[in-house]
């Protein structure tokens, strides 16, 4: 295949060594925390080291609570035998090692979450970190991006022939702040992950990377949200400032809705409100005196969630996420089509308020939550607002009078709020809106997802990957995948001078080669092509570079769109 004549004129030669790793596993009872409130992306997770035969340091994957492509910065600092007591000198420590590191996500097993950081050598760049025998104290830092954090019941020791690792602790703001008290349960805070070495000084290194950058075209969404997380402000606060008072309404447009200001009044409940029994984290079924028409379908029952969401269908379970915290992710896949003012409120607390709902008039199914607390519960945090459907236009208000600035649950995104509309099932995300400034945002239903083009398997010498390509827009077709040497800048080429307004070129062809795929059955074409990576130590940390194409004359004058790059290091591990 073509595929091939740019890696294997480099020819074989003698496998790569071999690679191990120490896996820190924290055993039962452990509990995982998104950390503690008014986070500084600037974390320090602490454990002791004892290295027993000299081995060079290559990656660390951890699990993280990031957004999926968000890059941030892990570092391993040292100091001289233990962490212990030396937690606020920063000028006990050495910056020894560090790397990229990119978020996969916010939801799903620490598994699904955990994500690699190939580790550099700060005093030789290029290269792993030779640790020699010897106890040292590790710092891991994370900058830019949220760690998953553990605690444990009792301290645990990790290990292996060449590795131990024990103790662990906890800092918000790297060798500044005081270290984490854990829960009265839990007596500390313990890494998660494992680190990837090679045994001996200066073994091979290079870590095998595929990443995905730039957009395919086109892209059509249903859903408009925005998360309030934690941060600065603080999720409640920044909530409180862009909710309270405001009223957002959703018109009938084409197939899907218009976002807008709204202007209509909070109707207080009436004496005739049906009071809506719910306890913690409950969801009930409402049947409706007047059917509702929404994009999709007529709703004859809603399902009301305690947690401030509405939907035609059951939303008690959302994929991969705990209700109680509110994500995009679980959002853009819940099971129904839904509308969202989400949050961990409590109507069962003692002294709150409980959700309502009532007909007002002949045209409003009017549903109010009526100064409900939020979690947690002995802090007074109620808020108040309302969803207002009217049957006979069609349109939804989102109508907030007071949403709490306290919050005070004391866990990161425990205290966050999103608010939104989305169809059922998975639905493609079109960015954050600002509900402060939105003043039109059009949603198009049925939605279509762009052209994608992922790896499956990393590129290791000596192993053989596959470039996949994803969402042709044609039942039965066919495209182009390039693979290159050479990549454009982002935000990519703008095909607009060929026809293809908003659909952008990421790899330079003239630099590599064109392989056919096609969904059609045709023999020899599928939308997976195999590429071999020849076993040759001399491609460690080769780029290369690769995007397709689908043809399509019915998308714009050029007849195609484009997924997004691809960019692959080579490497031995």
């Amino acid at each position: 295949m073509k595929i091939l004549s740019m890696l294997a004129a480099v020819g074989l030669c003698t496998s790569v060594c071999a690679q191990s790793s120490l896996a820190c596993t924290p055993s039962w009872p452990v509990a995982y925390f998104f950390g503690f409130t008014a986070p500084t992306n600037d974390t320090n997770i602490y454990f002791n080291l004892t290295v027993s035969s000299a081995i060079t340091l290559q990656a660390i994957e951890t699990p993280l609570l990031s957004a999926l492509g968000q890059r941030g910065t892990l570092s391993l600092y040292t100091c001289p035998t233990t962490h212990v007591g030396n937690e606020l000198n920063a000028a006990a420590w050495t910056l020894a090692a560090t790397g990229v590191i990119t978020g996969r996500g916010s939801v799903g097993s620490a598994a699904v979450l955990t994500a690699r950081s190939c580790q550099e050598s700060a005093a030789t760049p290029g290269t792993g970190l030779t640790l020699l025998p010897g106890s040292y104290g590790i710092a891991v830092r994370y900058q830019g991006v949220t760690p998953l954090l553990t605690q444990v019941s009792a301290l645990q020791t990790f290990s292996n022939a060449e590795l131990s690792v024990s103790s662990g602790a906890l800092q918000q703001t790297a060798f500044t702040s005081a270290l984490q008290a854990s829960s009265p349960t839990f007596a500390g805070w313990s890494f998660h992950g494992s680190i990837f070495y090679g045994v001996g000084a200066g073994a091979a290194h290079t870590c095998a990377e595929p990443f995905a950058y730039g957009d395919g075209c086109y892209t059509r969404c249903g859903s408009f949200y925005q998360l309030f997380t934690d941060g600065n402000p603080p999720a409640a606060a920044a909530a409180s400032a862009a909710m309270s008072g405001r009223r957002l309404t959703l018109d009938p447009f084409g197939s899907s809705y218009r976002v807008r200001q709204g202007t209509v009044a909070f109707l207080p409940p009436t004496g005739a409100a049906n009071l809506l029994p719910h306890g913690d984290d409950t969801e009930l079924a409402v049947p409706l005196p007047l059917p509702f028409a929404y994009p999709g379908g007529i709703a004859t029952t809603f399902f009301v969630h305690a947690n401030g969401y509405i939907s035609v269908a059951s939303n008690a379970v959302l994929p991969g996420a705990m209700i109680v915290s509110p994500t995009v992710a679980a959002f853009l896949n819940a099971p129904a089509a839904g509308w969202w003012s989400w949050h961990n409120y409590d109507p069962s607390e003692p002294g709150s308020g409980q959700v309502t709902w009532e007909q007002v008039g002949a045209n409003l199914l009017v549903f109010t939550w009526s100064s409900v607390e939020s979690k947690p519960s002995g802090v007074v945090n109620p808020s108040t607002f309302q969803f207002q459907f009217d049957v006979v236009t069609g349109q939804v208000h989102y109508v907030w009078q007071t949403i709490d600035a306290i919050g005070s649950t004391g866990l990161l995104q425990a205290d966050d709020h999103l608010v939104g509309y989305s169809p059922g099932g998975p639905s493609q995300s079109c960015g954050v809106v600002d509900i402060t400034t939105l003043t039109g945002v059009l949603l198009q239903e049925p939605e279509v997802a762009p052209l994608a083009l992922t790896a499956a398997g990393r590129p290791v010498i000596g192993t053989t990957i596959s470039l996949v390509t994803s969402n042709p827009t044609t039942p039965f077709g066919i495209g182009i995948n390039f693979l290159t040497t050479s990549r454009i800048p982002l935000p990519g080429l703008d095909l607009g001078l060929l026809g293809a307004a908003g659909c952008r070129a990421h790899v330079d062809i003239s630099t590599g080669v064109g392989n056919a795929i096609s969904n059609a059955g045709l023999a020899g074409l599928t939308m997976s092509l195999p590429l071999p990576v020849p076993n040759n130590p001399l491609l460690m940390g080769l780029e290369i570079f690769s995007q397709s194409v689908w043809m399509d004359p019915l998308q714009n004058a050029a007849g195609l769109v484009t997924s997004n790059g691809l960019e692959l290091t080579l490497g031995t591990f």
